[in-house]
């Protein structure tokens, strides 16, 4: 009975220890892929920065890409939240739209290297051929339900399904995301603002012609 009531805990604290090794290896990798370039840096810097031998790191990771694949599940994570807090917010539709674009060019700003290297990781390892990448898909329907409110406020066009429109910003946002992708020095922060207010200009509603 003593042997079979301790082997539980001993487990709980085995399970604990290797979360928190795997914890300790992903955050020091984080901060070497911030500070020098996901490129430049080694498995072996991680390993080190973490204080394991590299056989560690293999044991949780199996390269330094799957460490930023898991920060691309965190990047989801995060743009979903953005989206959350600026459209459920009271603002107008125009507000809220820049909103979320003003935060996504502001995240970008500070971590302008590996945002990149985790949206190329992305787009490589979960599109498929003929298809958009699925961080698209995941954001359209919360980018439609922001149109279609705005269609019933009376700011944005009803002229066309909010669906569509929506399928229209996404892609006008994600051209000045591939160019990005495509070219380092490109300056996606400005142009995500650019587009934002280009995007707004194509489905505000227009002001009812004055009478002659």
């Amino acid at each position: 009975m003593r042997t079979s009531s301790r082997k539980p805990a001993t487990v709980g604290r085995l399970e604990k220890r290797k979360r928190e090794r795997r914890l300790r290896i992903y955050d020091a990798a984080v901060e070497l892929f911030r500070s020098q370039g996901f490129e430049r840096t080694t498995v072996s810097q991680i390993a080190e920065a973490a204080d394991v031998v590299p056989a560690t790191f293999f044991n949780h990771f199996q390269s330094k890409n799957a460490v930023l694949r898991q920060m691309t599940t965190e990047v989801l994570g995060v743009i979903e939240l953005m989206l959350k807090d600026e459209f459920e917010s009271v603002a107008s539709t125009r507000e809220r739209l820049t909103g979320f674009v003003s935060s996504a060019a502001e995240q970008i700003a500070e971590t302008r290297g590996l945002a990149r290297d985790v949206l190329l990781e992305l787009v490589r390892t979960e599109s498929e051929p003929g298809k958009p990448p699925p961080y698209i898909e995941r954001i359209h329907e919360p980018f439609a339900a922001l149109l279609r409110d705005g269609q019933q406020r009376g700011d944005v066009r009803r002229d066309e399904d909010a669906a569509f429109l929506a399928e229209m910003v996404v892609g006008i946002l994600n051209a000045a995301i591939t160019n990005w992708l495509a070219n380092p020095d490109y300056p996606i922060e400005q142009r995500l603002r650019q587009a934002a207010r280009f995007a707004w200009e194509a489905i505000c509603a227009q002001p009812a012609p004055r009478e002659a």
